[in-house]
This record gives C-alpha cells, structure tokens and sequence, in this order.
C-alpha cells in the first residue's frame, strides 16, 4: 500500500513538472524583421556638408537616413542611392535599387533642377543684376511647369517599383534669416528674400506633388526657424561653406537635429517600422478551399520519430531543447521519489 501510494505520488508529480514546463520557443512570439530602407536624392539627402565625404557622391555619415539606420543597426539595411548634384531624372536611374522587397524609401529632390545654388551665386554678384533676374525668371517658370510633373514621375515610379513600401519626400529649410546678423560679407534682405520664395516655392510643389501620390511629405522648414543663415546658432552652411561647396547646405546639427526627428517622426523608429512590417504581411495564408485540417480528435503534433510527416507538426530545434528539459526534469524528480521509497521501506523493516 505504501509503494502503491507513493507511485501515485510520483505519477502526480510528473504531470506538475510537465503542466510548470516553459513553452517551447516556437511558441514566443518570433524576432522582427529587417527593415529593407533606400535613400533617394541629391546633396541634401546624400548629407554634404554633416561630415567627410565618403565616395563621389559626397554621401556623409551625417545624413538623416543613416543617421536613422544607425539608431538600430540590427533592424535597418540601408542602400544609399544619394547623389550630390542629382537631379529628378538622375533619381529616376537611381530608383532602380527599389525592389519588391523595400519597405522604406526617403527622397529629397528638385533643388537641382531648379539652380538654386548657381543662382545664388549669380544673384550676391551686385554687377549681374541682369543675369540675377534671368535666372529668377527661369526658376520661377520651372516651379510652374517642368518640375511639378517631373516631381511626380519620380514619386508614382518609386510607388510602383516599391508597392509595399513606405515612401518619404522630404522638403528643404528656408536657407535665411531675415533680419539677422551675416557679419561680413553681409547678404542683402533682398538675395535673402530671393532666396526664401525659391525655397518656399520649391517645397509648396513638392508638398503638392506628395499628396497626389499619397504619400507623406516632412516639412522642415518649421524645425529650421531660429537656425538658417545669418542666425546666432546656423544648422545651414553660409560662405564658410563656399570653399568646400557645401554653402545652402544643413551642417551636422540641420541633419540631425532638424531632419532626423521630423523623418522619424514621419516613419517612426525602426523598431516601429519593423512592427509595421509584419502588421502588413500579417498571418500566413489561410489553407485552399477543400483542405482537410485536423479535427478536435486528430493531433497536430507529429508523433515521436516520425520527422513531421503525414501532415503533422515536426518538432523544431527549439521544440527539441524543451522536451529534453522537461524529460531531465522528470528523471530527477523520479529519482527523488525512488530514494524516498527506499528509506521508507528500510524503515518499515525495522
């Protein structure tokens, strides 16, 4: 009766031990994926002026998209597809790198196609005062006419190379303040104010031409306010930037502290665009009609030894790890039991 009684005990034993089992790892909830990410654009974009050129292109690590990579290396791959001087069509090549697969793409284009840096040089030159207003001219009938429709070529390509991507375009800082310091040389309020619509109008076309594609637009010229050109704290190069053309250009803090936030802002980190990943290609497919699925009475759980065949589950290596647990656990209670018999035993021969 004693070792009756004590078997029983065990028997009960083992189930608690295999009911306080830890699920197998299958079961956890499975690691995010890798956010597949593309830059696209020109100087702006490519980071000239936040850091040393790395290649041709003058991409820098200061630029927003690799600033945004690098708060989470281990979930973002970047492909920089950014190129100082690119123009709408130059970023129509590059948007050959989106595929499929990409699930984030950031653009920053049109500066180029309008001139803004070789009419600000014609325009602080007081004698060409003619050629200051021609370029004007050229940039104003641009802004109505080729540059929206190219703006928007670029943006319905990337949508459809990238169909399940979240696309990006961001705009640019008013490049002055009006009626702050310069020092010397001085810039006059008029180049300033020239220099302020060109920007403004670039980024109400682009603004527009975002939301045609339904896609979101980063307006960061607010984020700017207090920090352009002739400010007491500057996060865009003036003329110490001439020597090394990065002049009109956010230095390092305009990248990280003026466009970083807004584009994570606009995207999240890359945690939350990961997430959103696997929100958007969700569960797995449900089975074709006509599919038999196991019934109440038919296990889903592949019997011992037989790999996963016949339709069921196959224990995973995770899976393995766990019943090898739960069996040791099992062995040392049963042994703990099997002594306690004994000495139980022992004493009632005595």
């Amino acid at each position: 009766m004693l070792l009756s009684g004590i078997l029983r005990t065990a028997a009960a034993v083992s189930l608690v031990v295999l009911a306080g089992a830890p699920a197998p790892a299958s079961a956890a909830a499975s690691a995010l994926p890798m956010v597949d990410f593309v830059a696209l654009g020109d100087s702006y974009a490519a980071g000239v002026g936040a850091g040393t050129p790395l290649d041709a292109c003058r991409n820098t690590a200061g630029a927003y998209s690799r600033l945004w990579t690098a708060t989470d290396p281990g979930l973002a791959r970047l492909t920089t597809a950014t190129c100082s001087g690119a123009k709408t069509a130059d970023v129509l090549a590059a948007a050959a790198a989106l595929t499929g697969e990409t699930d984030l793409v950031s653009i920053t284009v049109g500066a180029n196609d309008l001139g803004v840096t070789g009419a600000f040089a014609v325009c602080l030159d007081p004698a060409r005062a003619a050629d200051c207003a021609a370029a004007q001219a050229r940039i104003e009938e641009a802004l109505q006419s080729a540059l929206p429709s190219a703006v928007g070529t670029v943006l319905t390509t990337v949508k459809e190379r990238a169909p399940q991507a979240k696309v990006v375009l961001t705009g640019y800082p008013q490049p002055f303040s009006v009626d702050g310091d310069c020092g010397t040389p001085d810039i006059p309020a008029e180049i300033r104010g020239i220099g302020n619509r060109v920007m403004g109008g670039l980024n109400t076309v682009l603004a527009a031409q975002a939301k045609l594609a339904g896609i979101a637009y980063v307006d960061v010229e607010p984020a700017f306010t207090a920090h352009e050109i002739c400010s007491t704290t500057p996060w865009v190069a003036g003329f110490e930037g001439q020597a090394d053309g990065t002049i009109l250009h956010p230095n390092p803090a305009g990248q990280a502290e003026g466009y970083l936030p807004l584009f994570t802002k606009a995207v999240g980190t890359p945690q939350d665009v990961a997430q959103w990943i696997t929100e958007r290609d969700g569960p797995a497919s449900p089975p074709p009609s006509g599919t038999v699925t196991p019934g109440p009475s038919e296990s889903a759980i592949a019997a011992p030894g037989s790999g996963g065949g016949g339709g069921t589950l196959p224990l995973t290596g995770p899976d393995v790890v766990m019943e090898i647990l739960a069996g040791l656990a099992l062995v040392s209670a049963g042994a703990a039991i099997y002594l306690l018999a004994r000495r139980l035993l022992a004493v009632g021969r005595h």
